[in-house]
């Protein structure tokens, strides 16, 4: 089942983007925490917006339109990924799926599942053991930005994270 965006909820984004840019871009009067997130969305209307936002204010944007894309990126490194922003519906690897391999496989990225599918009373879910956060559609960009921040600030960059030793 794919996931479908209404146009409104995406003509409140685009517009957003085209709208001047405000004296201080960040809600939060602290700079950025440099990073680099891959967004996963099937949509790529979706993923195209929300990646140009991010880029916009300040990060280092991939894109995927799979979880099998996304997972091949995260495993690569290069750039290492500090955070992932997935859509929780999507054919073949959902986010849920995907967020379980990077969190087994890869350590270091942050995870976020984006859905317009849960109720909005679920702020996180339970991931492989691991407390996921969960963002609803249709996206504040502020509340992006916000929640973005605040999970970079707690984790260690990803390169700085050494990969797990594999038993010989």
């Amino acid at each position: 089942m794919r996931s479908r965006v209404p146009l409104l909820q995406i003509w409140k984004v685009t517009t957003a983007l085209h709208q001047p840019a405000p004296v201080n871009p960040h809600p939060s009067s602290q700079p950025l925490p440099p990073a680099a997130i891959l967004v996963v969305d099937d949509e790529e209307a979706v993923n195209r917006l929300v990646a140009r936002y991010l880029t916009h204010i300040g990060y280092t944007v991939l894109a995927a339109t799979s979880g099998e894309d996304a997972l091949g990126i995260v495993r690569r490194r290069l750039p290492p990924i500090d955070l992932v922003l997935s859509d929780v519906v999507m054919p073949g690897m959902d986010g849920t799926e995907l967020a379980s391999h990077v969190l087994a496989e890869c350590p270091g990225p942050a995870i976020v599942l984006m859905t317009g599918q849960m109720p909005e009373e679920i702020e996180r879910v339970n991931v492989g053991g691991h407390i996921v956060r969960v963002l609803h559609k249709p996206v504040n960009l502020d509340q992006l930005q916000e929640l973005l921040r605040a999970m970079l600030d707690t984790f260690l960059p990803a390169e700085k994270l050494e990969p797990p030793q594999v038993a010989s």
